[in-house]
């Protein structure tokens, strides 16, 4: 693990695949850890189907002035319109976190991750939990390269952005399976 002070990511997808709820688990994890949050969710009019992102912010050490960066560290992107509206809004090495599901390989570079994301949700019982295979691969990818965010901070947190306790469940299994796959890839 590398101990760099900040990350900034950027999330996005479309309404329904769970961008926001990503958002703010990522954002309750931070804040439960002492860290400096900040989280910024944009979205179109129509909602369900229409454009969907969010930057989120932490910061081990420093206040975050600004909810917008245009130097994301990571960008996540769970359909092929989000990386290509969304992708100026990252580093030249920014990592990538894509959901193969939707996302033809890019090989944008090496720091490349491509997950069925989709799939694995369905398999795991319940395609709404396609988001949170994508936040076990995340807090796995923040862990090794920039600071402790293991995938159990983020499992703790989960009953403040779900209600559902059967979903709460599968959320949990797809939180450790994504963790798992970034080990495992």
């Amino acid at each position: 693990m590398v101990d760099i002070k900040i990350v900034r990511i950027i999330i996005g997808g479309s309404g329904g695949q769970g961008i926001l709820t990503l958002g703010k688990l990522l954002s309750y994890a931070g804040i439960k850890k002492n860290y400096y949050v900040c989280c910024l969710p944009t979205y179109g009019a129509e909602m369900r189907g229409g454009y969907i992102y969010n930057f989120v912010t932490i910061s081990k050490k420093k206040e975050i002035f600004s909810p917008i960066s245009e130097s994301c560290d990571i960008g996540v992107f769970l359909n092929e319109m989000a990386y290509k509206m969304l992708k100026k809004y990252l580093k030249k090495d920014a990592y990538l976190i894509l959901n193969s599901s939707l996302i033809k390989t890019i090989k944008r570079n090496e720091k490349e991750i491509e997950i069925p994301a989709t799939e694995i949700g369905e398999k795991i019982g319940d395609i709404r939990i396609t988001n949170m295979v994508i936040a076990g691969v995340l807090s796995k990818l923040i862990t090794e390269n920039f600071f402790d965010f293991k995938n159990s901070l983020l499992i703790s947190e989960i009953e403040k952005v779900i209600g559902n306790k059967e979903l709460i469940k599968l959320c949990k299994l797809a939180i450790k399976y994504g963790w798992n796959y970034l080990e495992k890839h």
